[in-house]
Order: C-alpha cells, then structure tokens, then sequence
C-alpha cells in the first residue's frame, strides 16, 4: 500500500558525495605546513519512517580521505547516528538520539569550537533523551540529558566526558512573544581533572512578521573544579615531591542571543554567546566567546550562495578549571557557490578560510581550502 494512503513516510536514502580540493596546512600547524592535493569519496545511506506517533531516523556515512602527496595522513572518517521520537499527544513529546564516530583531521572542530586538533584518532560516542509537555495554553516545558564522550588513541590530548542536563520553561506573553527561564547542570570529567557547574538563565523570545525570530537569554553559572598537582614538600631531610588536592571554584556569566530569518530566497542565522564549555582534546574545560553567521541565498531556481562565518575565543587561566591554560582566537570563513540540477544532484564549489592566534606564545596557524564537491541521492520506496 502507498505509503500516503496510511499517513506513513518510510524511505531509503543511498548518496554518494565525491571531493576534490587543495588544502595548504592540511595538519594546520604554526610552522613548516604540508600541502595537498585531496581526494574524499563519501557513502552514506539514511533511513527514516515517520507515523502519526513516531518519527525514526539510521543514518551511516564514511569519508574515505587520499591525500595525493601525503599518503600517511590519509583516513576513513565514520559517522553513525540514530533518532527515535514518540508523540503521545499534542501536548506532549519525547526523543531519544545517539551516535558514534572515529575521525582523524585536524580542522574536525574548527567550525564548532574554534579548536584545533592533530591528527590523532578520536572515538565519540553520544546519546540524548528529550522530552516536551504543553502545561497550560501558555506555559510549556521542556527537559533534556546528554552525554559525549571522546577518546584519543594520544597520550597527546586529553580523553573527556560530558553529562549535561537541562530544565526549560516558556510562557507566552504575546502572541509573538515569549519569555523563557532554563536551569541546568553539566559535569566535565578530564583525564586529570573534574569540573561540575549549574546554571540558570532568563530570556525572552519575539517573533516578527513570521521571518524573524530574536532569542536573548542571560544568566550565571558556578562551577568547582578538583584536580591534583605536583610540589615539592620538605619531608626532613629531603625535598620530596609529592601529589596535592586542589579545589577552585569560580562564578561566571552566561549569555546567549541569536537571530533568524527565513524568507523564500533567503535563510539566515547570527548568534553570540558565552559561556563554559568542554573543549575536546585539551586539558580542561574553557570559558568560550562565539559568534557565528550563516546565510544562504538562492540567486536563481538552480543557483545559491551561501556564507558561514564565525569567531571563538578560548580562555581558562591555570588553576580555573584544572592545570592548563588556553587563550587562543579562531576566526573562519567558508563562502560557496551551488548549483541543483535536481533536489537530488546538485554540484558545490567552496572556499575555507581559518586563522587561529595562540595568544600564550604569540604564534598564529592559517589554512587556505579550496574544492568542489559533486553529491547524488536516490531515494528508495517513495
């Protein structure tokens, strides 16, 4: 039976991506950068089956990365993920998600934390549960946990653990407004050290002309952090070396704001935000200042051009959140230029552009990326 005729949804999704590029510091270090040319060959398959109650999604996708003059770096980056959302009523709702994934490039967290990493193996592993309940005709409310955990095949970067867990409130005060009050908890357990912090936060939510959608919302977070330190205590008649406890606690703001628009040629996103947050592969979590701009355009039915854009800085003092310190500064941009042929085949070619400035050494790393990519899909049982 056609699946319209049960209110059911069920396809299978094979796609095929094909990459090829220049990268100029293809490890993104500070000095002597190693050049390539790269080839990313990039299966993937997707499932999804959506009902009146439930909404499914598998998805698996491999990056297969050659790299044309350096042969040792090349990789097969894997990424799975699964969601399962159940809908008891249309006052309440809840999903639950997970995922695992091995990557190895260096850049993998440019754009989402403003991180660079080696190329060393990461193991990620992350699930979530969520769920939504409409209280009143104007108060809902909404919970949610999750936890990551990455693992490095490095004594080089830190192995870390994330559980995270919120309580969200909305009220309508209008009827394009919104106020907003979330607390949460979030726990950060390093190799060597661990940081436990709540926060709160209040916020108002407006919508305008139905394109525009303005999030602001304020707050602060307490956060204590235990590791341990090496000093040299005098145990007569030596100097013996010898492992302290050590305990800080600290207070700090939080603040997050984004804007929205959605129009029929355009798509657009601006948001700013600070906060604490774990950073993957160093020693400790880190106080983080963001901004990021997304913006897509659609010149004509076939043709858009899009832009992503963003800074984040990276700062924690020694003895704030464990023994390491950070303060770096990452700034990137990726312009690109589409063409669809069909919904299901389109051709992209793209420019990346990222600096990052070590501020502790006053050093700088720079990467110049430039490809294009060819992308197919052919779903199944439509």
């Amino acid at each position: 039976m056609p699946s319209g005729a049960t209110g059911d949804e069920f396809r299978v999704v094979p796609s095929l991506a094909l990459k090829e590029g220049y990268n100029d510091n293809i490890l993104y270090t500070q000095t002597d950068p190693i050049s390539s040319w790269v080839t990313t060959v990039s299966p993937a398959l997707t499932l999804t089956n959506r009902t009146e109650k439930t909404d499914l999604m598998l998805s698996g996708l491999v990056d297969i990365v050659r790299y044309h003059e350096e042969s040792d770096y090349n990789s097969e980056n894997q990424y799975y993920r699964g969601r399962l959302g159940y809908t008891f009523s249309p006052r309440a709702s809840v999903q639950a998600d997970g995922g695992w994934s091995r990557d190895y490039q260096p850049d993998r967290d440019i754009t989402t934390t403003g991180i660079a990493l080696g190329n060393t193996q990461r193991d990620r592993t992350t699930a979530g549960l969520s769920g939504n309940w409409v209280l009143t005709e104007r108060l809902a409310a909404g919970a949610s946990y999750y936890f990551e955990q990455d693992l490095y095949d490095s004594p080089e970067f830190s192995d870390v653990t994330q559980n995270l867990a919120s309580l969200g409130f909305t009220h309508l005060l209008g009827l394009t407004t919104k106020g907003r009050l979330n607390v949460g908890y979030g726990s950060f357990r390093y190799s060597a050290q661990d940081t436990n912090s709540a926060w709160s936060t209040v916020g108002i939510e407006h919508t305008f002309h139905e394109l525009w959608t303005v999030i602001v919302d304020v707050g602060g977070r307490f956060a204590r952090t235990k590791y341990q330190v090496q000093e040299l205590q005098f145990i007569p008649p030596f100097l013996v070396p010898v492992t302290v406890d050590k305990t800080s606690e600290l207070w700090s703001g939080v603040g997050k704001a984004s804007v929205n628009y959605k129009g029929e040629k355009t798509t657009l996103s601006l948001s700013a935000g600070y906060d604490l947050a774990p950073s993957s592969g160093v020693s400790g979590a880190t106080e983080r200042t963001s901004f990021v701009f997304d913006i897509r355009h659609r010149l004509t039915y076939e043709f858009s051009v899009a832009l992503s854009t963003g800074y984040f800085l990276n700062y924690a003092a020694a003895g704030d959140y464990g023994t390491g310190s950070i303060n770096e500064a990452t700034l990137f941009a990726n312009p690109s230029l589409r063409y669809e042929f069909t919904r299901d085949l389109y051709l992209e070619l793209f420019y990346n552009y990222a600096t990052t400035q070590y501020k502790d050494t006053d050093a700088s790393a720079q990467r110049n990326m430039v490809f294009v990519r060819f992308f197919i899909q052919y779903p199944l049982f439509e």
